[in-house]
């Protein structure tokens, strides 16, 4: 049985399997992960934030354990903010109050704009 653990204070997904072999693998859709950790019975599949969606399960030398769906549903229209997005919005921000300025700067000094009494 491979158990899913999505509730960390890191944010990262962790898969456990319950066999008990030292030849344990780790596939994901089909193909082999390779591990290169001392403790082969989790895996961490990283953020929930990346989305690891894929059919995970493991295998012994004998068995192997039942497939696992794993999906996470994210916004997928959502944009990351990072220093550099951030500091984009605040650029577009400042030019397009420029730009403003000047529209209204150059239609207020226009002459013959005459004001009704």
């Amino acid at each position: 049985v491979v158990r899913v653990d999505g509730n960390r204070e890191d944010g990262s997904v962790v898969l456990t399997c319950d066999l008990k072999d030292e030849n344990l693998k780790w596939f994901k859709d089909g193909q082999e992960i390779n591990l290169h950790k001392k403790n082969k019975n989790m895996q961490n599949l990283g953020s929930s934030i990346k989305d690891p969606q894929g059919i995970y399960w493991c295998q012994g030398s004998k068995n192997h354990s039942r497939p696992l769906q794993v999906y996470f549903r994210m916004c997928h229209k959502c944009i990351e903010l990072d220093a550099a997005t951030v500091s984009g919005f605040v650029f577009a921000e400042i030019i397009s109050i420029f730009l403003l300025a000047v529209g209204v700067y150059f239609i207020a000094g226009q002459d013959g704009v005459r004001q009704s009494r």
